[in-house]
């Protein structure tokens, strides 16, 4: 008599390997705890119409519960810097952001991996991934290059600053472009307000 169903050796789906957020049991979040998140592309995608429906896939995820605090668009992969008040927050919220950007797209399965993430856990940590986010453009570009045009970076109080200050470390030139209007979510957590000050 052949049995059917239950578990078997073998069956199922085979597990996609993935340097992105791996399915297993992550630390438990809540609102008081930032996070570095990224998700990349097969091709180039960045280009204003691009830029835009990234706006509304940011929209559609704080619609979801997600507060997104600042982003950049690199020509094939997304920054966010984000807070969630729990881990279904986080995940019904990044979810939001990504279908819209891969639907909005319609380019078939065009995002290469699940989203990478990584909880903030100090100030020094937290300082260090909002300035990499907001002058993520800048490490990518070569030579001269603008600031402002594809990130939340002109939203911060002091942004100026933190542009003279890459431009006397790296004696780059960079020039500001003022982007489109955007208005970011407040940073809940104590340590997300300190490290963006």
């Amino acid at each position: 008599m052949n049995k059917r169903g239950g578990k078997r050796s073998g069956s199922g789906r085979k597990r996609v390997h993935s340097p992105g957020v791996a399915h297993r049991v992550r630390e438990m979040l809540n609102r008081r705890t930032p996070l570095h998140v990224n998700f990349r592309y097969r091709t180039m995608i960045r280009n204003k119409a691009t830029f835009r429906l990234l706006k509304r896939a940011i929209m559609n995820g704080r619609r979801a519960g997600l507060r997104i605090i600042h982003f950049s668009f690199q020509k094939n992969h997304v920054h966010l810097i984000v807070e969630a008040d729990s881990n279904q927050s986080l995940t019904k919220g990044m979810r939001s952001v990504t279908v819209t950007m891969a639907k909005g797209l319609k380019l078939g399965k065009v995002q290469t991996q699940r989203y990478h993430l990584h909880v903030l856990k100090s100030l020094k940590e937290t300082r260090n991934a909002v300035r990499y986010v907001l002058l993520n453009e800048q490490k990518h570009e070569r030579g001269d290059s603008t600031a402002g045009e594809y990130s939340s970076l002109l939203t911060l109080t002091n942004a100026v600053k933190l542009i003279d200050e890459y431009v006397a470390r790296t004696k780059k030139r960079v020039r500001i472009v003022t982007p489109e209007r955007w208005l970011p979510d407040k940073a809940g957590s104590h340590l997300l307000k300190l490290a963006c000050r």
